[in-house]
Parts: structure tokens; C-alpha cells; sequence
């Protein structure tokens, strides 16, 4: 039973983590966007990975967990990456850029769901969602290509 818990407390730190993780990119990347529909998508997007970490956490609670946040270095190593990445470049290196980092998102979440056995339903559910929502926010950056 407790090694359950863990493997459900450890799935739902993952999306967390994945959630946090879109937040650091669109945070960086979102003052230069000029392409008021490309940065519209972003800050859809921004809305959706917020949403993911507070019912990451609320879920959490019911294990009597707490939300494991990514390490410092990873957060700075991420948005001094990403800094880099979009130095100069036009919306639509962006848009190619943040694509990829949807695709991350889904190479993680489906790694993750292929691996996890435990069958509780609300971590399922949210692990799908982020899933298609990865998979969705992927496709709209294809217009901008």
C-alpha cells in the first residue's frame, strides 16, 4: 500500500514538475513575442499550466503530501537556456521553440503513463488532460511555422 502512494505521490510531482517547467519557458519567452496571436496562445497556455499545478497540489493534499517544486538550479539553468535560445530570434523560432518544449511535455507525461500501474482515477485523469492539453498547445504553434 505505501509503495502505491508513492508511485501515485511520485506521478503527480512529475506533472508538477512538467506544469512548472512550461511556466519557466512561457515566462521567459513571453516579453518577446510581437505577434499579438502567438503571444495570446502563450498566455492561454500560461493559464492552463497554472491550473495543472493547483490540482497537482490539491491532489497532493489528499495523500497528506506537499507539491515537490523543481530544483533551483534546474530553474535557472531552464530560463538562462531559454533566455539564450530566443535571443534575437523571430516569433517564429519561438513558436518552433516553445513546440518543442510541448513535445517534451509529451514524451514525459507518455513515458510516465505507460510506467504507472496504480489505476487511481483522479491522477489518471489529470495525467491525460495535461497530456492532450501538451499535445493541443503543440499543434497551435504549427499555424505559426
Amino acid at each position: 500500500m505505501k509503495e502505491q502512494r508513492n508511485s501515485n505521490i511520485k506521478f503527480l510531482n512529475l506533472i508538477y514538475q512538467n506544469a512548472q517547467m512550461g511556466l519557466i519557458g512561457i515566462d521567459t519567452v513571453i516579453d518577446k513575442i510581437e505577434n499579438e496571436k502567438i503571444a495570446k496562445i502563450v498566455n492561454e497556455q500560461r493559464k492552463e499550466y497554472e491550473q495543472f499545478l493547483s490540482d497537482a497540489k490539491d491532489i497532493l493534499l489528499k495523500y497528506g503530501a506537499k507539491e515537490e517544486e523543481i530544483s533551483k538550479l534546474k530553474e535557472i539553468s531552464s530560463k538562462a537556456m531559454a533566455s539564450m535560445m530566443t535571443l534575437g530570434k523571430s516569433d517564429k523560432e519561438i513558436a518552433k521553440l516553445m513546440m518543442e518544449g510541448n513535445q517534451k511535455g509529451v514524451l514525459e507525461i507518455t513515458a510516465e503513463l505507460n510506467q504507472y500501474e496504480d489505476q487511481d482515477e483522479e491522477i489518471l485523469n489529470l495525467a491525460h488532460r495535461l497530456l492532450a492539453t501538451e499535445e493541443h498547445n503543440r499543434e497551435e504553434f504549427k499555424k505559426y511555422l
